[in-house]
């Protein structure tokens, strides 16, 4: 397990443009703007999808090659057979809104999903413990995933939850500059509509430090909205 990654704007992240949230495309994010971000992290079709196709692999043999009862390959393919119709029944009657990634910019909190039909965790997205998790083996790697560790319900035994199959990294950036709030939101058209009423904000407060560093630079929408950033924030 790799060590915890910090709250730092490390990457570029990718555009979050206006199609890609619902009500238009919406594949995945529900929701974007100045106060909220909100990804389904349900993945019920895929559950359902494989739950089928695994039924399907499971019930032919014991049908075509009439398996004898309490035999081990009988056993094993019972038990598969009773995990892909609990996959199938989780993916149809688990609680979409408890299956949301949401990020709460305001409140500085983070919501997500805990495992099976439990109630989603949720706490100060600064306390929030995150890893990169390599697959792969001896000498090489194949995948890096971005993965939270359960900060806010710790247990004896836990999971770890798997938020990003993309670039860990740039996720991960992601986040953390949509939730320094004293910073401009990310770049995409998903957000150009609410740039100027978060510009007047962070004013109206002085803009204020940021909360979280980045390597690099985070400017406003307009070259003059920068330099007020700068005579008035001095930053």
């Amino acid at each position: 397990m790799s060590k915890y990654q910090g709250h730092f704007i490390s990457n570029h992240p990718e555009p979050l443009m206006k199609e890609d949230v619902l009500p238009n495309k919406g594949v995945i994010v529900d929701k974007a703007d100045h106060s909220f971000y909100v990804e389904d992290a349900s993945g019920s079709g895929a559950y359902i999808f494989l739950g089928v196709v695994f039924s399907a692999i499971t019930i032919y043999p014991l049908y075509k090659y009439n398996l004898k009862e309490g035999g081990i390959l009988y056993v094993l393919f019972i038990i598969l057979l009773l995990i892909s119709l609990f996959m199938i029944f989780y993916g149809i009657f688990a609680n979409k809104e408890y299956k949301k990634v949401i990020l709460d910019r305001m409140n500085g909190t983070i919501t997500y999903p805990d495992s099976f039909f439990r109630k989603p965790l949720k706490g100060k997205f600064k306390d929030l413990k995150v890893i990169i998790s390599i697959s792969g083996g001896d000498g090489y790697s194949t995948k890096e995933y971005l993965k939270f560790v359960n900060t806010f319900s710790p247990r004896l035994v836990d999971s770890l939850k798997t938020v990003s199959y993309d670039d860990p990294y740039q996720h991960w950036s992601f986040m953390v500059w949509y939730m320094d709030k004293n910073r401009p939101l990310p770049p995409g058209t998903a957000f150009d509509e609410y740039r100027q009423q978060d510009f007047e904000r962070r004013k109206e407060e002085g803009f204020p430090k940021p909360l979280y560093p980045s390597r690099f630079e985070t400017p406003e929408a307009t070259p003059a909205q920068q330099r007020e950033r700068k005579k008035i924030g001095g930053w």
